[in-house]
């Protein structure tokens, strides 16, 4: 208000210097002048005076409500950047922490790859040594059953053969006897 009232006088001051050197025969009537321009005044400080008196209270109320938004809203930023770096940090720990596990389970899975050749390769021999054990007694069996054909073949051919030689047959009681006789001489020799 003070500026207002030092900036219009300063303005009567500068008009009245610039009439008083212009003045003469076309001089206007100056305190016309100035009482009009004196209304002028008047009538502007009072509607300045109006206008601030009514606009001051919500005027002052907005610019308070707009700088405790715009620091609110700055405090909210900070908040925001400060949140933003925390999560950045946790992120960056996490990741890290992930690429250790992914390491980790990494050498893990490689230790039980081979673990399991490991159990694969050892139950691929017990089998072998199986299948191996089993073929061989196979054989051994196979060969004790031809061996005991080939025996009792041998015998069915002797007693032919003796049959053929005393003329007549023998009974079967003593086909069995000699055949047993036989088989006890062949497991004696063989």
């Amino acid at each position: 208000m003070k500026k207002v009232l030092a900036t219009l006088t300063l303005a009567m001051v500068s008009f009245t210097a610039f009439a008083a050197e212009h003045g003469g025969e076309h001089a206007v009537d100056m305190t016309a002048l100035w009482k009009n321009f004196g209304y002028r005044v008047i009538v502007f400080v009072v509607l300045v005076a109006i206008i601030v008196k009514l606009a001051k209270k919500p005027l002052l109320n907005f610019l308070d409500k707009r700088t405790a938004d715009i620091e609110k809203a700055i405090a909210d930023a900070n908040d925001a950047a400060e949140y933003a770096k925390a999560e950045l940090t946790n992120y960056e720990i996490k990741m890290e922490g992930f690429e250790k596990d992914l390491e980790t389970m990494k050498e893990k899975s490689l230790k039980a790859a081979e673990a399991e050749k490991e159990l694969i390769l050892e139950d691929a021999a017990r089998q072998i040594e199986k299948l191996q054990a089993f073929a061989e007694n196979a054989i051994a069996s196979e060969t004790k059953k031809a061996t005991v054909t080939l025996k009792r073949e041998a015998v069915l051919a002797a007693i032919e053969a003796a049959e053929a030689k005393l003329g007549s047959k023998l009974d079967e009681a003593t086909q069995k006897k000699l055949l047993e006789q036989y088989i006890k001489k062949m497991e004696v020799a063989g």
